[in-house]
């Protein structure tokens, strides 16, 4: 009793930054606290009325605003950035100073940690009543883990589209703790990492000094022979691995953005797909402390499988993809850090360059009528180096052939 009280104590300490600005909710799994204003991380961090971090918006929309839905995770959110200094208010300043001016609006609807599944949820019952114009999904390469972990917790309609994802931290614990007995013993492994207990034991100082981190490094799983299983292993779709496993995470996560466009398209809106690298598909040294935390060591994953993937869901399914990966090799090396030194996210250079990125790729689709390129909607005409942006049909269907139509 009395090390289970310990182990819930050091779990309360451990969450007391989260929970400053994150609840969980039932129907939405977590959400942003609204009206919250005070630092996060060292930067300021405000929310609305909405539990966005942004400002209040008007409902109903006035005439003449063009109102852009910026979903997201943490990179969109902007973790460890002033309000000013995320990219979904770096994009709005960008559209201001050319002819589009004040009548456009940038809603920053990113919440950290949340993939797809989650998006559609976020838009259909947060975001909607805002009226957007046009959505913009920022996917990000941890997105398809997410979705497969929350879909075992999720209610589901006959489309296979999410009702509700409920937050069930046990239930989402037990699917990524790292086994610790032989193979042949996995069974008894997964029985145990449901027990709350046991995961507050795995997660103490004391189950870490014992058992290695909650996450394995690439040795760790070079030697547990988990090295692509989607489970353990975040990062496994960017790796140059293809599995049952992995294709049916791709379906997934395929069917919830299809779900997200098509909502989009209902609420009278049109819609892109963006894709970004995370660092260590950047360069072999960006982010030197926060790839030792992922466990990710001192080399590029230079495999392009995963927004290939994208590209094909979205030429199957007429809508833009976006995809900055170019973008952000080229400009890591002439004006980085792009990324921050102890985790994973966008420098304030970063951040503006994700903004720059989209602007370029909404011009190139014609998108937004005030921003278009003066030679009219030509998406492929790029103007902006390292852009690569397509909606036709593209020659590499094979990646992505488990994802759906």
């Amino acid at each position: 009793m009395l090390i289970e009280v310990a182990l819930r104590l050091q779990e309360a300490n451990r969450d007391t930054v989260r929970n400053q600005f994150v609840e969980d909710r039932v129907l939405l799994h977590h959400r942003l606290r609204p009206n919250f204003s005070g630092t996060i991380r060292g930067a300021r961090f405000t929310t609305n009325s909405r539990g966005l971090r942004d400002r209040e918006f008007a409902v109903p929309k006035p005439a003449g605003i063009f109102r852009i839905a910026v979903l997201g995770d943490s990179f969109t959110e902007g973790s460890g950035l002033d309000d000013a200094e995320t990219m979904p208010r770096r994009l709005e300043a960008r559209l201001r100073l050319t002819s589009c001016g004040p009548g456009i609006e940038v809603v920053n609807a990113g919440v950290s940690s949340y993939s797809p599944i989650l998006y559609y949820l976020h838009l259909k019952h947060v975001v909607a009543p805002l009226r957007p114009d046009l959505v913009v999904v920022n996917f990000d390469m941890t997105d398809v883990q997410e979705d497969m972990i929350r879909t075992e917790i999720a209610s589901l309609d006959a489309q296979g589209l999410p009702v509700a994802v409920p937050a069930n931290r046990r239930l989402e614990w037990a699917q990524v703790l790292p086994p610790l007995l032989p193979p042949a013993l996995h069974g008894l492994d997964d029985r145990l990492s449901r027990l709350a207990v046991y995961q507050r034991w795995r997660r103490s100082s004391l189950g870490t000094w014992l058992f290695g981190q909650r996450q394995l490094d690439l040795v760790g799983l070079e030697e547990s022979g988990l090295v692509g299983d989607l489970r353990y292993d975040p990062f496994a779709i960017t790796r140059e691995i293809d599995t049952e496993q992995i294709r049916r995470a791709w379906a997934l996560t395929g069917r919830y953005i299809r779900g997200i466009s098509d909502l989009a398209r209902s609420l009278g809106a049109r819609f892109v797909l963006v894709t970004y690298p995370h660092p260590h598909q950047v360069s072999a040294t960006a982010s030197p402390a926060g790839r030792q935390g992922a466990g990710i060591g001192a080399h590029l994953f230079a495999s392009e499988r995963p927004f290939k993937i994208l590209e094909s869901l979205g030429a199957r399914n007429d809508f833009p993809v976006i995809n900055l990966l170019s973008l952000f090799r080229y400009r890591e090396a002439v004006d980085g850090p792009l990324f921050r030194y102890e985790d994973f996210h966008h420098t304030v250079k970063g951040a503006d360059l994700f903004a720059e990125g989209v602007f370029a790729g909404l011009r190139q689709h014609g998108l937004i009528a005030c921003a278009k390129t003066t030679s009219g909607t030509q998406a492929h005409q790029t103007q902006w180096p390292g852009i690569q942006t397509d909606s036709r049909p593209v020659a590499h269907h094979s990646p992505g052939a488990h994802i759906g139509r």
